[in-house]
């Protein structure tokens, strides 16, 4: 006999309470748990929504439109930099926050710099914060898979949101919902120095054509068919483009998601999960090693990145924090 839904006995109420307050209180405890282990907590900023800028201020995280519309000049970047108290040298030294950015594209006459010294480091500043800000999101997206791995491990039935969430997330890195140890290899950051470093071999310190023509940063190939731009010096039968993007922060997340997912790049997975397990932050030094089959120069190229993040003095901006404060130039200026 069926039983009315308003006949149901206040013990089942009850009994039905305490059984989802106790399931609360232990997912609770392992969202704790997995944030205290992993030391998500406290390398994690909390992002919080931050109203728009006036118009004028165009280079600005929050309205990336407007950034789109408007480039800074050099010296207008610089200002800007002055007047945030920014420098690589005050990050290197101090670890002082990094204040978010979020240029569309690269200054104007960046390419056109006669003082290499200079541009190098306007080059590297800005470049900073758009991969700060690409690592947090994915640093974000991994405290929340390790605590869904948790869930499951403790026998857990995930909630509708969560079993979405993970679908999207795993189409996204190209393997199953349920292959949570092929997610977990791929969901993670990419060393604040290895990526600076590639960034200035790929693009000439953001002077080469793909990079003031096409917001590509980082030299990443595309089909025929994709939307780029075509080498001059392209092989003749070669049908091959330089992938072009609308914003640098664009070029950014492909370039990390191309690392975190194609089976070229393995090794430095590979290199990157064996850090996590002996509790040790990613280094980029090392894990350029997982980089030959980015060049036809092979291991050519990874001692060029290496030289490159010695010479530059890379490694310590791997501790480099992002800060809630926004980076902004008047165009009036």
């Amino acid at each position: 006999m069926e039983v009315s839904p308003d006949r149901i006995e206040p013990r089942q109420i009850v009994n039905s309470v305490w059984l989802g307050a106790a399931a609360g209180i232990v997912g609770l405890g392992l969202m704790i748990a997995v944030e205290t282990l992993t030391g998500l907590t406290a390398s994690v900023p909390v992002v919080r929504y931050e109203p728009p800028p006036p118009v004028s201020f165009a280079a600005i995280a929050a309205s990336p439109e407007i950034s789109f519309m408007v480039a800074p000049t050099v010296a207008e970047l610089e200002k800007a930099f002055r007047d945030a108290g920014y420098s690589l040298g005050l990050v290197r030294k101090f670890n002082k926050p990094v204040p978010r950015l979020n240029l569309a594209s690269l200054p104007s006459g960046l390419a056109e710099m006669g003082n290499a010294k200079r541009r190098k480091a306007v080059f590297l500043e800005l470049v900073l914060p758009l991969i700060l800000e690409a690592n947090t999101h994915i640093a974000v997206e991994r405290r929340r898979l390790l605590y869904i791995s948790a869930m499951i491990k403790s026998g857990i039935s995930l909630p509708a949101n969560l079993q979405h969430w993970l679908a999207r997330l795993a189409l996204r890195y190209k393997t199953e919902p349920g292959r949570l140890d092929i997610l977990l290899k791929r969901v993670d950051v990419i060393p604040v120095s290895l990526a600076m470093a590639q960034a200035a071999m790929e693009s000439g310190w953001g002077t080469s054509r793909f990079a003031t023509q096409g917001n590509a940063i980082f030299g990443q190939w595309t089909t025929a068919g994709g939307k780029g731009l075509v080498p001059t010096a392209r092989e003749e039968g070669k049908t091959h483009k330089v992938r072009a993007f609308d914003r640098l922060s664009d070029s950014v997340a492909a370039y990390i998601l191309n690392l975190n997912t194609h089976r070229a790049y393995r090794e430095l997975r590979a290199i990157r999960e064996e850090a996590r397990e002996k509790g040790m932050r990613p280094d980029g030094l090392k894990l350029a090693a997982g980089l030959e089959k980015y060049s036809e120069k092979g291991m050519e190229y990874v001692e060029l990145l290496r030289g490159m993040i010695r010479v530059n003095r890379l490694s310590p901006l791997d501790d480099a924090i992002l800060s809630d404060d926004l980076i902004g130039f008047d165009s009036g200026a």
